[in-house]
């Protein structure tokens, strides 16, 4: 019983590390978009234009950078995806 209770103890502490890493790596992505992202052009007829200038910025960061907003990343390329975009 001891045992059960050590391993389920082990498993949400694991788990509730990767949620906050997560929402820290997400808050990190957002803060730097913010601050340094690029806005795709008003005139731009392509609708997935802001999607491509986003990929745009990502890879242009260090890549110490890239990993530490990598849930960021994900969240954005899953909404994109929703919407058409590559």
């Amino acid at each position: 019983m001891q045992f059960i209770l050590l391993l389920l103890l082990i498993i949400g502490v694991t788990v509730v590390m990767v949620v906050l890493l997560a929402g820290a790596s997400y808050a990190l992505g957002v803060q730097l978009h913010r601050r340094e992202g690029t806005l795709a052009a008003a005139s731009e007829r392509d609708p997935c234009a802001q999607s491509n200038a986003d990929r745009d910025w990502y890879l242009s960061l260090p890549y110490w950078q890239q990993y530490a907003i990598t849930a960021w990343w994900w969240a954005n390329r899953f909404q994109w995806a929703a919407k058409g975009c590559e």
